[in-house]
């Protein structure tokens, strides 16, 4: 068989190791991105939150659940990566896993998001194991598909392209998932709120399964392995541990996202609980998604310019000192605006919305919020037109009132404080500084994996990946486990007004914390030494090597 006919069926794609790719074939491998953040936003921003306050179980308890599962990691994720790496198939090594991945990851989605009728010993039992099913049929599929972002091409300015594609997609489906989450959980569920996160999984998992299949048949895989290559696992692991750029990714891989995941899986409490605003949920982690997502479309152009470590030193170093600045804003004074959180009937007060003494023959008019598209709310107004409001029967629904004077002057209790304004602006300047991170990282393990090739003749993008790939759970679930660990240690109590030190803790999880993380991932990248220059010179000797052996 030519080589050209090897390529054409996907097996062995020889002469095109630097190829320009096709958009078509760098968008079919983004939207697989956007599949899979339609389970890791939920895994990272909600997921603890379902667990306490949906699900019923101890903040405390759900942070050791999320350790735990990380042993199990440790030994799934490098073992997919070296079967992937020892795979052979008409699809190539990695693509058949996303094909026939995805439908068990669905299932087990659905089931972790659902709220079975058990005892306290019974939701234990089943969290741990619809859980671990779940990352387990997430690394199956994903470690493959991380893995086929290193064969496409070998073309340094094409994989950061390829790269900034991929998480511009994935941030989208980020700002959808941040945004919609609790709004379609409140449609689908009503007065069951259990129902509706299950429902809204079924929903999500069902785009991600038809997305994955879109990556399957748009890409192709085109770098491979020394055709003499043979390897065991246990020496692609050895070779990863000697290859210091790999293992300054790793560590900072998995600090930024200890980072990422103590923002997004704090946010709700933090709203809920501290600015008092659950309402404004969905439209902080929205935004904080499409920041992350202009972010990384501007990666390719900023790499232009920039070497990647120097361009990933200067981002984090913005978000440690924004996200330490942050844990000096207050909370407003007053809360104009009232989720209601039962049905038992409650009576609300204009005045102390507010924050103003009525005088006589003032005008009130009522009104209730709901969602028109995004961040965009309708108001609804309601018949009463007193300065007290009574409702029964109520839960969910977003309340303000906006008082008219007799000498015309209009105040609304749905304006934005300033601290609000000034948290929203924070946040997305924040995000927007994180938004390059994942393309750069990611794009700096495929160079890895083609240093360690160049350094010892064998190429293991699977085991490269998937170390990676562990790097990143490893500190997503010690962000999730550390944000229930300080919220048990600070005394905190699900669907409750917090006390004086919750708050606090919840206050500096979702500002220094993640910025004393970034900060010690910009001394990390201190140490990283594969430069532009060294990587041209790489790619040449890959080249002539893989020349003189065919």
């Amino acid at each position: 068989m030519s080589a050209s006919q090897e390529a054409a069926d996907g097996r062995r794609p020889a002469s095109d190791r630097t190829a320009k790719l096709a958009f078509s074939e760098k968008i079919g491998f983004g939207l697989g991105d956007a599949g899979f953040n339609f389970y890791w936003v939920i895994i990272g921003s909600y997921l603890l939150y379902f667990y306490t306050d949906i699900f019923g179980i101890s903040a405390s308890a759900a942070a050791w659940m999320f350790a735990a599962t990380r042993v199990i990691d440790a030994f799934t994720d490098p073992a997919i990566g070296a079967l992937a790496d020892r795979t052979r198939s008409r699809w190539g090594k990695f693509r058949p896993y996303i094909l026939f991945g995805a439908l068990p990851l669905m299932g087990s989605a659905i089931l972790t998001m659902s709220t079975p009728d058990l005892g306290e010993t019974g939701k234990l039992i089943w969290v741990y194991a619809t859980y671990s099913a779940m990352m387990l049929c997430y690394t199956i599929v994903n470690i493959p598909y991380n893995s086929l972002a290193g064969v496409l091409t070998a073309d340094g300015r094409e994989r950061s392209t390829v790269f900034g594609i991929r998480f511009f997609f994935a941030y989208l489906t980020g700002i959808i998932v941040g945004a919609a989450t609790p709004d379609l959980a409140a449609w689908f569920g009503g007065d069951d709120a259990a129902r509706g996160w299950q429902l809204t999984m079924v929903l999500y998992s069902a785009v991600a399964t038809a997305l994955f299949l879109v990556t399957f048949l748009t890409t192709r895989e085109r770098v491979t392995p020394p055709r003499a290559q043979k390897t065991h696992p246990l020496t692609d692991i050895a070779d990863l541990l000697k290859n210091r750029p790999w293992v300054i990714l790793f560590a900072l891989a998995m600090i930024v996202m200890i980072t990422i995941v103590l923002r997004g899986s704090s946010a709700a409490y933090y709203f809920k609980y501290f600015v008092e605003r659950p309402d404004l949920m969905g439209a902080y982690i929205g935004l904080q998604m499409a920041a992350y997502a202009v972010g990384a479309i501007a990666t390719p152009f900023l790499t232009r310019r920039f070497d990647k470590a120097r361009l990933l030193m200067v981002t984090m170093a913005i978000v440690g000192t924004l996200s330490i600045l942050y844990a000096f804003v207050p909370a407003p004074a007053s809360n104009g605006v009232v989720t209601i959180t039962g049905n038992a009937a409650v009576t609300l007060q204009a005045d102390a919305m507010l924050d103003a003494p009525a005088q006589a023959d003032d005008h009130y008019r009522w009104t209730r919020h709901e969602n028109a598209f995004w961040i965009v709310r309708k108001r609804v107004e309601l018949e009463e037109t007193g300065p007290v409001l009574t409702l029964a029967n109520a839960q969910g629904q977003v309340i303000s009132v906006t008082r008219t004077g007799t000498d015309g002057t209009r105040v609304d209790s749905a304006d934005l404080p300033a601290e609000i304004v000034v948290m929203f602006l924070l946040n997305i300047l924040i995000s927007l500084a994180l938004g390059p991170k994942s393309p750069l990282t990611w794009s700096m393990y495929a160079d890895a994996a083609d240093y360690n090739e160049w350094k010892t003749g064998r190429r293991a993008t699977g085991m490269t990946f998937s170390a990676a790939t562990f790097s990143q759970k490893l500190g997503g679930a010690l962000g999730a486990a550390g944000v229930g660990w300080v919220l048990a240690a600070m005394g905190y109590a699900a669907n409750q007004a917090q006390s004086g030190a919750s708050q606090t803790g919840i206050v500096l999880l979702q500002t220094a914390v993640p910025g004393v993380f970034a900060l010690i991932a910009m001394f990390a990248l201190r140490f990283y030494d594969l430069s532009g220059a060294k990587l041209e010179q790489i790619q040449r000797d890959l080249e002539a090597r893989e020349r003189a052996g065919d």
